[in-house]
Order: C-alpha cells, then structure tokens, then sequence
C-alpha cells in the first residue's frame, strides 16, 4: 500500500513537471522560407512602393495592414518607403498570401492502467508508466497552410513588358487556425529574417511569439512534417 501511494505521487510530480514546463515555455511561428536574389547584402537607401500581386487582395482591407507589416520590414534593412515626390520608387514590393486546407493530422494516444500514461504521435512522444498500456485512440485535428509570397522589383522597369525582379521569398507555415491575420507578422518576419539570405536555399525560421499572443496557432510546418 505504502509503495502504490509513493508511485502515485511521483507520477503527479511528473505530470506536474510535464505541464509547467509547458506553460513557461516559449511559442513560436515556424515556417519554411526559400528565397532567390539579385540585391546587394547592404541596401542603399531606394525608396521603396508596396502593392499587391493580385487584383482581388490590392482591394481588400487586410491588404493595407499586410502592406505596412512589410513596409516596416524594408524600412528596418536600410530602404526609404516612397514619398511620391520622385517619378517612381526605387523599388516595387509585391505581396500575395493564400491560405490552404483543412487537411486532416492524425495522431495515435495511449495510456496505461495502474499507474501511468503515455502520448505518442507521428511527430513526438513521451511517456511514463507503472505497467503495459491497456488501451489507445486516435485523434485527428484539422490543418491549415498559410503561404506568404513577396517579391522586390526594380521600379524602374516594373510598368514595362519585362519587370526585373531583383529579390523573392516565400514562406509555408501550418497551424489548426485557418485565420492568417494572427501570424502574418511573424511569417513576413521570417521572410526578411537576417536580408536577403542565401540564395536558392530554402530554411526553416522560427519566430518567437509574445506570451500576452494568445490567438497564435504556433503548430510548425517543416515542408515534409508538423507538430
């Protein structure tokens, strides 16, 4: 009797180690960008226009916030935003987002009788248990893709049959929210993370989000998996 109490009670302190370290620790918006150049590793002061790729999002009212997060990005790297006292800016941004899904993730749980649990996916898992698991179910949850596509042009040559596009980046995050307002700041962050990047390579950025974002799905995407 004496032994189930102290098995019992370590078994909480784990489950209770289990859930602060869950609740101190920090979230983040992975996504996947890849990215293409032709710019020089410093800028040197081109003014700078943002628009949209598309018709349909130029009209829409989330591209003016969308625009500004991006505008605030190439201001931040060393580009002036455009004032309009010139012919035309220096630059042209272009910006598309898209959102794809729900698709299914499945994940497998199990527990074990006495004293013990376990969770196992096809992603991570941990356990611990006092005898062999008993039963198992299957939980699926839906998943969404969000893509973010920005592209810088020579302004000069934007309006002509042959735009010059000096610099690409794209960006493939998942989570549960099929809402992309919440971590559109994070995904262009990660776009312009350490400008212009490698060229044709593509990397798996991280953002950090701010305890007090509590909408954010932080749910990684890694091109091939997502937990």
């Amino acid at each position: 009797m004496m032994r189930s109490v102290q098995v019992r009670q370590l078994l909480l302190a784990v489950v209770a180690t289990f859930g602060l370290a869950a609740c101190a620790s920090p979230k983040y918006v992975v996504s996947d960008v890849t990215r293409h150049h032709d710019v020089a590793a410093t800028p040197s002061g081109q003014t700078f226009a943002v628009v949209a790729a598309e018709a349909e999002q130029d009209e829409s009212l989330a591209f003016k916030a969308y625009s500004d997060l991006v505008s605030e990005r190439l201001s931040g790297i060393g580009y002036r935003k455009f004032d309009g006292q010139s012919q035309s800016p220096g630059i042209v941004a272009t910006l598309k987002w898209s959102v794809e899904g729900p698709s299914p993730d499945v994940k497998s749980r199990s527990t074990g009788y006495g004293y013990g649990f376990g969770y196992r996916s096809r992603f991570s898992h941990f356990g611990y248990g006092y005898d062999a698991p008993y039963s198992g179910r299957t939980d699926t949850r839906q998943m969404f893709v969000r893509r973010v596509e920005v592209a810088l042009y020579d302004g000069a040559t934007y309006n002509t049959e042959n735009p010059r596009r000096i610099f690409e980046g794209s960006a493939v995050s998942a989570g549960t929210n099929g809402q992309i307002e919440p971590v559109m700041p994070y995904i262009i962050q990660a776009i312009f993370d350490q400008y212009p990047g490698e060229s044709g390579s593509t990397k798996t950025i991280r953002v950090e989000v701010p305890p007090d974002a509590e909408a954010v799905q932080t749910t990684q995407y890694s091109g091939r998996s997502s937990k």
